[in-house]
């Protein structure tokens, strides 16, 4: 399929050279040249859409929920959870409060590593639990705590962003899931990769 893709990419930049006035002709070479920086801004688009999807998920996250009791989810949908199930919320949720939820690393080199510590509080009134964290690629490395932080106290979730092989601009999700509620907690970095 990806094949087909390139035949028609290639295709479509042959239709339109010609159909300029100039009716130009390009080499093979040009073509690839073309082909490549096409390729390059398809992924940047790619990385930029996914950024914003995860900005809108972490926006509707925010928004005030309609409020417990009789009639709270008529006329719509049960929120689910990861298992397909109605979510409740356990006896022993608890909250936690991020200093930040997106770290914009800026300009780094190809091949770096960066390290950023998003740092937390518990909020809640129970032990916070965070039973993982995983990066939505193998380049993105989160490390957490893995004993419970009482309430009140503070703790940090270190990333690591491995730039090896990324060109241009990179943004990343790290999911938490705790026993909090909503289980799951987002966090992101961002980065424009050089070489």
């Amino acid at each position: 399929m990806h094949q087909s893709v390139l035949s028609l990419v290639i295709l479509l930049i042959v239709m339109t050279c010609s159909s300029c006035g100039t009716a130009q002709k390009l080499s093979k070479k040009q073509m690839e040249a073309r082909i490549s920086t096409l390729e390059q801004e398809n992924r940047q688009m790619r990385h930029e859409l996914e950024f914003i999807k995860f900005q809108i998920e972490r926006l509707v996250e925010t928004l005030p929920q309609p409020a417990k009791g009789a009639g709270a989810h008529q006329g719509g949908a049960r929120p689910l959870n990861h298992q397909g199930g109605s979510s409740q919320v356990a006896a022993n949720a608890t909250a936690l409060v991020f200093e930040k939820t997106i770290h914009d690393f800026g300009k780094i080199k190809e091949g770096e590593s960066v390290t950023y510590t998003f740092k937390f509080k518990n909020t809640g009134e129970h032990p916070l639990i965070i039973s993982n964290a995983r990066g939505s690629c193998g380049c993105t490395v989160p490390k957490w705590p893995k004993e419970a932080i009482a309430p009140g106290e503070e703790g940090e979730i270190q990333v690591i962003f491995n730039s090896r092989g990324k060109k241009g601009k990179q943004h990343k999700s790290i999911t938490l899931t705790a026993n909090t509620d909503p289980a799951n907690t987002r966090l992101y970095i961002k980065a424009e990769v050089g070489s």
